[in-house]
């Protein structure tokens, strides 16, 4: 495990790679079971590993501009700068707070235009806390990255080539 954590992602192209190629194999991994009759249950469970373990990993390896690649990130740091945290600390903060809506809803048993009666309450619960989970690491990182009075660097100047 200790390998895997060696390498670093720095360029943002292969971050988007990255988290595009863990999201299409946790949906194959993930619907792969369900049609094969696994209890969601299960599934959910399943689901929740495979969008956590990446998550946790891309965490660790990715790297900013001008962040240092070599020394791990301390255990609460989510990312380079605190404006990158806070902005996903408040995006994941939307996102529970929609799922914990949805939670209401699945609970009460209402019928959704359109969409008819709602799924089980156990993958809608394990989102919503995932997402709120994240919600919290995030906006955590923002503070104490700001308390640190780290700072994003001024953008770098191109390179000047010479033709």
């Amino acid at each position: 495990m200790r390998r895997i954590l060696d390498f670093r992602i720095v360029r943002w192209e292969f971050k988007v790679l990255y988290i595009a190629v863990a999201w299409i194999v946790g949906y194959v991994i993930v619907n792969a079971l369900a049609s094969i009759g696994v209890p969601i249950e299960v599934v959910t469970l399943v689901n929740l590993i495979t969008l956590a373990v990446p998550f946790a990993l891309a965490v660790r390896v990715f790297r900013g501009q001008g962040e240092p690649v070599e020394p791990a990130r301390a255990w609460w740091r989510m990312t380079a700068w605190p404006t990158l945290s806070l902005r996903l600390g408040v995006l994941f903060t939307i996102v529970a707070a929609f799922g914990a809506f949805s939670v209401v809803i699945a609970i009460v048993g209402a019928e959704l235009p359109g969409l008819g009666r709602t799924p089980g309450i156990g993958p809608t619960v394990g989102g919503t806390l995932e997402a709120a989970l994240l919600a919290f690491l995030y906006l955590n990182s923002a503070v104490r990255l700001k308390r640190a009075g780290i700072a994003k660097p001024e953008r770098l100047p191109k390179s000047i080539r010479l033709k």
